[in-house]
């Protein structure tokens, strides 16, 4: 039997995503977890959420994750979700004047779906993939446990440039242990919130972090280019009251990456 030609299909700028709304990853904690998190609101899976994972978890305490739903346009929030572990949403972030996109590093556990929920309105466009992983980042303790910091407890370093789409690129590193109060006698100890400004203040992004982001958090964030000067404004609280703060200087086009401290 002669089978028909199709004409290919268009390009993708011009095609919309595929979705479903059955879970792709069959996860048997899903359920439960996206009635928890996601507030009884209408979940779509939908492919323009990509959550970027390493090919090799060559160390469970710090695996790089990267959210991307910039297909999807301007989203009012995205929360970041892990089935298979201790504390199942390691970030939440608003995106108030950003692209919906987030890099950082954090705590796995075992191997395990992790998805990104990007919220428009009463929908969730929900994206994931599987990390295959060993057990024990959050609770096994390390060969040698690293002693903190405490001089410098809290430091922010971070760099900004401008991106070709008109906005910029922030990455910063904060000197906090992240302790997540699985170790014993260990206690735990993290970064609760994170808030990116212009030089007047107002906000840019706003994030919320958990005991699974790791230590010394690392973070990239593609804020708006601020309408107030050249300037980005990065605060942070952790749940022991301690608050940090940097400015970031955005140089100007065709110039060097400039690191901010405050």
């Amino acid at each position: 039997m002669m089978v028909p030609f199709r004409k290919p299909p268009a390009p993708a700028m011009a095609v919309a995503a595929e979705t479903t709304t059955r879970d792709p990853l069959d996860s048997p904690m899903w359920s439960d977890l996206s009635k928890r998190y996601l507030s009884g609101r209408a979940v779509v899976f939908d492919e323009r959420v990509q959550v970027i994972l390493p090919p090799v978890t060559e160390n469970q305490t710090q695996v790089p994750i990267t959210i991307d739903a910039r297909a999807l346009g301007q989203v009012d929030e995205i929360l970041v979700i892990v089935d298979l572990h201790p504390f199942p949403q390691p970030l939440r972030m608003e995106p108030i004047a950003a692209q919906p996109f987030v890099a950082y590093r954090q705590k796995i556990e075992q191997g395990t779906p992790v998805r990104a929920a990007a919220r428009q309105g009463d929908t969730w466009y929900v994206g994931g993939r599987y990390l295959d992983a060993a057990g024990g980042g959050c609770s096994v303790p390390p060969a040698v446990i690293a002693k903190v910091d405490w001089e410098h407890l809290g430091e922010i370093r971070a760099r900004a440039w401008r991106e070709a789409d008109g906005g910029a690129r922030v990455r910063m590193r904060l000197l906090h242990p992240m302790d997540n109060g699985m170790i014993a006698n260990i206690p735990a100890f993290f970064i609760e919130t994170l808030n990116v400004s212009d030089a007047s203040g107002a906000p840019l992004a706003k994030l919320q972090l958990s005991e699974a982001i790791a230590a010394n958090p690392t973070l990239t964030l593609l804020p708006a280019m601020p309408k107030d000067g050249e300037l980005l404004k990065v605060s942070a609280r952790d749940n022991n009251g301690g608050e940090f703060k940097a400015a970031i200087p955005i140089p100007a086009a065709a110039t060097r990456m400039r690191e901010g401290r405050l």
